[in-house]
Formats: C-alpha cells, sequence, structure tokens
C-alpha cells in the first residue's frame, strides 16, 4: 500500500460549502480569471477589425485552455506525444549489457564459491575440534 495518500475529510454541511467554495475559487482562479482576460484582449485586438469577430466569455476560455495547454506541450522537456517508431539499442549496446551482465553474473558464482570454501573450512575446523575432544576423552579414559 502507498503510504503517500493524503485523505482530505470532510464533515458535515459546513465542509461540504468549504469543499464547494475551495473547488470554485479554483476555477475562477485558473480558468475563468484568465479567460476574460483573453477574452478582453482579443476584443481590444480585433475591435477594429471586419475580418474577426468579437468573442464571448465561453471563447474566452478556450482560448486561454488553447493557450495554456500549447504552453505546457512546449515548454516541458519531455515530448508528451512522440510519433513515429523508437529507436532500439544498437548491436553494439546489446553486446554491452550482455558481457555487463555475464560478468556480472560471473563475479556472483565466484562470491558463491569464495562463501561455500569459507563455509566448508569452518565445518573442517568444527569437525577437528570435534575429533580432537573425542580423541582427549578417550584418552582420559585409558
Amino acid at each position: 500500500m502507498n503510504k503517500n495518500y493524503k485523505i482530505i475529510t470532510i464533515n458535515g454541511v459546513r465542509g461540504i460549502i468549504t469543499a464547494v467554495f475551495v473547488v470554485l475559487g479554483l476555477i475562477a482562479g485558473f480558468v475563468i480569471s484568465p479567460g476574460w482576460v483573453c477574452m478582453k484582449l482579443w476584443n481590444f485586438g480585433f475591435q477594429q477589425s471586419d475580418y474577426v469577430s468579437i468573442i464571448n466569455i465561453y471563447q474566452g476560455i478556450v482560448l486561454w485552455a488553447i493557450i495554456a495547454l500549447s504552453l505546457y506541450a512546449l515548454n516541458n522537456r519531455r515530448p508528451l506525444i512522440g510519433f513515429g517508431v523508437s529507436q532500439g539499442l544498437s548491436r553494439e549496446q546489446i553486446k554491452d549489457i550482455l558481457e555487463r551482465a555475464k560478468n556480472s553474473q560471473l563475479n556472483q558464482f565466484k562470491e558463491f564459491e569464495i562463501m561455500s570454501k569459507k563455509i566448508e573450512d569452518s565445518d573442517s575446523e568444527v569437525k577437528t575440534s570435534e575429533v580432537d575432544e573425542l580423541n582427549e576423552k578417550k584418552e582420559m579414559r585409558n
């Protein structure tokens, strides 16, 4: 379970009214106000033109959405939409990756051998000490 979840609790009618107020404030601040500014700028720029009509607030909001999404898409370093086929790895890169994997596997095998030798050595030391103890006990009995 992801522990980064943020839980928002809304208690009662006051909580619902507060949540609605916050959502409407965000919509007004980030959608309607910039849309109104875009509408005013459009109408001011083209008020003398007979070829371009004036726009209303809804069209201003759509203009703002177009501008905001275009800026977001153009300023992001990572492309949002990719066209074409992604380039795969070259043969040299594949060989390099396989070589590193092989070396890593060999290193793990060598470490395993070293560990098994240490375990065998420690087992043989334990066995020789047990044999020595048994021999001492036999000598004491005799």
